[in-house]
């Protein structure tokens, strides 16, 4: 008889996977489908009760470009050369390291130098052809370890924001034993990437904020985002990380951005106790303020928000794109190195200058070349050239607004630094920002920053000035926001402007609360503005009605007269200037007002958009 080898094999397979029970026989096929059945029971049951995503391994977030690009794959040859004209050699060229974060406001910077290793490597780099060879860069994001390592001269220029500066020049100061640390430079701006993200209904109410939970590295830039925007809008800030207040925003720490996402991302219950209660309570993380690719993290990471028992999409609340001025890049270096090497810093921020300006002009110099050197320079896993090109400038990713630098060129120093005003550096945009968050720090940090160092002191301005024959031009984002006209408030706060009775004319007295309204306009210069005028309900209604429409504009003359570079604060900036009277009071009721609630009722309000 013929043989079937094929069923040879077949049979006693089937025979093996047979199941008896009692007086029926179960075939495979009916094994494999009780199997997954009893599975799917069991899938049920676990996510019901929570235990998969116990069981379930977490997605590092961070990675999950790796795949798509690799820095090690970056042929700088394919690269084009640089075709920015050099400035004059210089035969001073000191061995220099100059630290940086993973932070694209530097781009001008790491172009100049060439990317990696020394500038002498890259003889196409303009530092070279300038005659600097030994300036390299080291990427540190933790600040502190920067000005460590300025101190003991391992590195000769530190890298930080214009409103974290007033943290890391104090702790530079301390450690030089002196007043020695100075700012010679801002190489750009964060201009939209550093963000506080959260549920979108803060970004209607931001009053609806209170309560919240939110991940960030305290107290550095990212941590100011929320008190800057917190602080304008009148929100109570709880800067204990042990303990949670119902009534102010929250915190817990992470070590930087990065670990700001994850964390955000991880969403572990954080247990903090109530101050109103007493009670240790178990707490979700409802927001993260961060920056890119931290906000791409986390907005990829967890897309949406369950705050208050509602669930909401995770949008971008307030960023450095509507505070456009709070967060310039500074560059700053010791005294004792000025003194000895002011031709080589001369020669430096001529490069850089440069490198802005042609970055600022010309698009796709920065997305052919620059990106590519960005990526070799961070060297962050699956973040290559194009990852960092397209997070330059704002990118809407399922309705979020991510990323977001801008770089500097001559013209953009002289402006931060007022250069050419009239006005004292304590009223330049830098030093707004720097006294601004200063001041906010040590008020709430005191035990981290008891006092700091006063703006004039830790500017040296010398290099700016002497370099008038750069050519450039001021880029400074007002009114353009895409918030504007959105429904979306970033501040709405009351000021109270004492007027004489009758009088829209201002006081003397009053200075000091209309300086603080033009803070407020300059940090954030990138949105639209409204000043209401507000009366108590003394005297007839209809006149006081037109007294405050003259008093709003009052207010919003004096802030204009206040910018005399009318780049800030400008009329295009406008959205209306009017006068409610006595119809919308704060305290009391229309017709029945106190002493005290006639006080409060007497203001002017700036909401910006």
């Amino acid at each position: 008889m013929d043989k079937n080898p094929k069923s040879e094999i077949r049979n006693p397979k089937f025979n093996y996977m047979a199941i008896r029970i009692g007086n029926y026989q179960l075939g495979p096929g009916a094994i494999l489908l009780a199997v997954a059945v009893l599975g799917g029971c069991l899938y049920v049951a676990a996510r019901q009760f929570g235990i998969w995503e116990k069981l379930s391994p977490k997605t590092d977030v961070s990675k999950t470009e790796q795949t798509l690009e690799r820095t090690e794959d970056i042929k700088r040859e394919n690269l084009p050369v640089t075709d920015v004209k050099p400035p004059k050699p210089t035969t001073d060229d000191p061995e220099v390291t100059i630290g940086i974060w993973t932070w694209q406001a530097q781009s001008a910077l790491i172009d100049a130098v060439g990317g990696t290793g020394k500038s002498g490597d890259h003889p196409d780099s303009l530092l070279y052809q300038a005659g600097i060879k030994n300036t390299k860069l080291i990427v540190e994001n933790d600040t502190s370890k920067q000005v460590e390592m300025l101190a003991s001269n391992n590195i000769q220029f530190v890298t930080t924001t214009g409103d974290q500066s007033a943290v890391d020049i104090a702790g530079a100061n301390k450690l030089l034993r002196g007043p020695k640390a100075k700012v010679v430079w801002s190489g750009g701006y964060s201009s939209g990437e550093d963000a506080l993200m959260g549920p979108e209904s803060w970004k209607k109410d931001p009053q609806s904020a209170k309560g919240a939970l939110i991940v960030t590295a305290v107290p550095y830039c990212d941590f100011n985002v929320v008190v800057n925007w917190a602080a304008d809008n009148k929100i109570p800030v709880n800067p204990d990380e042990k303990v949670y207040n119902p009534d102010a925003i929250n915190f817990v720490n992470a070590t930087d951005h990065i670990e700001a996402a994850q964390k955000f991302i991880a969403n572990a219950k954080v247990s903090l106790k109530n101050v109103k209660t007493g009670q240790t309570e178990d707490r979700s993380i409802d927001g993260v303020s961060t920056w890119t690719p931290g906000d791409v993290m986390a907005a990829q990471g967890r897309s949406s928000v369950i705050y208050k028992d509602k669930t909401e999409k995770l949008q971008k609340i307030i960023s450095t794109e509507q505070y456009s001025a709070m967060m310039p890049n500074i560059l700053f270096t010791t005294e004792d190195f000025i003194k000895k090497h002011p031709e080589y810093i001369e020669t430096l921020l001529r490069c850089l200058a440069r490198a802005g300006a042609k970055i600022k002009s010309d698009p796709n110099y920065f997305k052919t070349r620059v990106a590519a050197l960005n990526a070799q320079v961070f060297n962050m896993e699956g973040k290559g050239p194009s990852f960092w090109a397209k997070y330059y400038d704002i990118v809407e990713d399922n309705g979020v607004r991510l990323g977001g630098s801008r770089v500097n060129d001559i013209a953009d120093n002289r402006h931060l630094f007022g250069v050419g005003s009239n006005k004292p550096l304590a009223d330049s945009v830098f030093g707004i920002s720097y006294n601004e968050h200063g001041k906010r720090l040590q008020k709430l940090l005191p035990e981290r920053m008891p006092s700091f160092t006063p703006v004039d002191q830790v500017v040296d301005l010398t290099f700016v000035k002497k370099m008038s024959d750069e050519v450039g031009e001021v880029k400074t984002e007002t009114g353009n926001s895409s918030q504007v006209n959105s429904g979306n408030t970033v501040v709405k706060a009351n000021f109270d402007i004492n007027f004489d009775p009758g009088s829209s004319e201002l006081k003397p007295s009053e200075i000091a609360k209309l300086n603080e309204i033009r803070s407020l306009l300059i940090r954030a210069s990138n949105t639209k503005i409204i000043v209401e005028g507000h009366t108590d309900n003394t005297g007839d209604a209809g006149k006081n009605i037109e007294l405050s429409k003259a008093r709003a504009q009052s207010v919003w003359t004096w802030l204009k007269a206040s910018d005399e570079s009318r780049v800030n604060i400008n009329d295009q900036r406008i959205i209306s200037v009017d006068g409610y009277g006595s119809l919308n009071p704060v305290a009391g009721t229309k017709d029945a007002q106190t002493s005290e609630e006639k006080a409060k009722n007497r203001r002017v309000t700036i909401v910006l958009k």
